[in-house]
């Protein structure tokens, strides 16, 4: 890569999609940079499918002209379906949702296969874990948990939750039991007719008659390759203040239970939806329960939290919310290709001052608008969904596979 001598070297904590779309960025403006991640390989799990919308056409124009063809991210393939993400708001309900028109304004990725994508002609550096963080006038030294350390112009703490605002993370009050399971033949096509993408339907516990409000969201990570099968997931979530109080945190049952209790669990709530919403938590088998449920942050910042220097965050690290919205990852991503742009600003990577200046603006629009997004996605869970331009009726369309 030639870069200027006065242009800044950027170390980039954090292989994720945030951290890997501000690489190719920047590999496309030719500012020199090097990826860490503290996991020990590339087969590290990646979490399942992710909606991309409001930063696409930015995203686009911001990648290198070598990259492959983004279409082999597509959680759909290789059906000729356009992604689509309903709502049902009891089991008898009006599906309301969104489904692309085919413009690809709205577009959901296999989270492993959009990572690979992303990591084209990028090399991560793997098992390297920050312990310590140097900064001053000069540049920027991170210390590894292996005893290396790197050095550069610009770090960028890119780790998700696990960056330098740790400390500041809340958890939310919602609890979840989660599953996965692959569905074939009749039962795949069942569920596509659900919803092609995934779908959410509210559901009151019936069966303790707890005045509890429960959510079952199910996805679609992707189609197997001969187009007859689909791996799906299921979240059961509902809201209760115990999960996200430190003295009973740990303690939560269900992050103490068996699987075996989880399934049954999940499989009770959901016992009186019709079979094509409970289809997913019917098919799990016990090996297929998370053994350890998800917990849902959020990381709200104040404009001024992040002092201006040599050091950034991006996405998680910065503004953690939670999935109710579907926002979390174009964020992230957004964050990224906006600061990518300022560091490609950065004309003489020996001036501290202007890369305060620079680097502060970045921060401040990237704090307004991420935590902007976190408090509205803080409360979305239990909120109606109103009609606007993401949720409009959708058609019950047949599927053939």
């Amino acid at each position: 890569m030639t870069t200027s001598s006065k242009s800044p070297h950027v170390l980039i904590l954090g292989a994720g999609l945030g951290g890997l779309t501000l690489a190719q960025a920047l590999r496309k403006k030719g500012v020199s940079f090097e990826v860490f991640e503290k996991a020990h390989d590339e087969n590290q799990p990646q979490g399942w499918a992710v909606g991309l919308h409001t930063m696409l056409e930015d995203f686009h124009a911001s990648m290198p002209n070598d990259m492959p063809d983004f279409g082999m991210v597509n959680h759909l393939n290789p059906l000729k379906l356009m992604p689509e993400i309903a709502f049902y708001d009891s089991a008898e309900g009006e599906k309301l949702g969104y489904r692309d028109d085919g413009s690809g304004h709205w577009f959901r990725a296999n989270r492993t296969h959009l990572r690979e994508w992303l990591s084209t002609k990028i090399t991560v550096q793997y098992n390297k874990q920050a312990v310590h963080i140097e900064e001053n006038d000069a540049g920027v030294t991170v210390h590894f948990k292996d005893g290396s350390k790197a050095s550069g112009d610009i770090l960028v703490g890119a780790e998700g939750v696990h960056s330098p605002s740790e400390d500041k993370l809340v958890r939310h009050k919602t609890a979840s039991v989660n599953g996965e399971c692959t569905l074939s033949g009749n039962l795949f096509v069942e569920q596509l007719e659900v919803a092609h993408s995934s779908y959410m339907v509210d559901l009151p516990n019936a069966q303790d008659d707890d005045g509890k409000t429960y959510h079952l969201f199910v996805g679609l990570n992707k189609v197997r390759s001969d187009g007859k099968s689909g791996d799906y997931y299921f979240s059961l979530l509902w809201s209760d203040p115990d999960v996200a109080r430190d003295d009973t945190y740990e303690t939560f049952w269900t992050h103490t239970a068996p699987k075996e209790e989880l399934l049954a669990f999940a499989r009770r709530i959901t016992a009186a939806l019709p079979p094509k919403f409970r289809r997913t938590v019917d098919e799990t088998t016990v090996e297929g329960m998370l053994a350890r449920q998800i917990t849902i942050y959020t990381l709200i910042l104040d404009e001024d939290a992040l002092p201006a220097g040599r050091v950034t965050l991006l996405g998680d690290a910065a503004h953690a919310m939670t999935p109710f919205r579907g926002e979390g990852g174009c964020h992230a991503m957004q964050d990224a290709l906006n600061l990518a742009r300022a560091l490609a600003s950065i004309e003489d990577k020996n001036d501290a001052e202007s890369i305060k200046t620079i680097l502060g603006a970045y921060q401040k629009e990237m704090l307004k608008r991420g935590s902007e997004a976190a408090r509205l996605s803080d409360t979305q869970l239990d909120q109606p969904r109103r009609r606007g331009m993401f949720v409009q009726p959708l058609p019950s369309d047949p599927v053939v596979i």
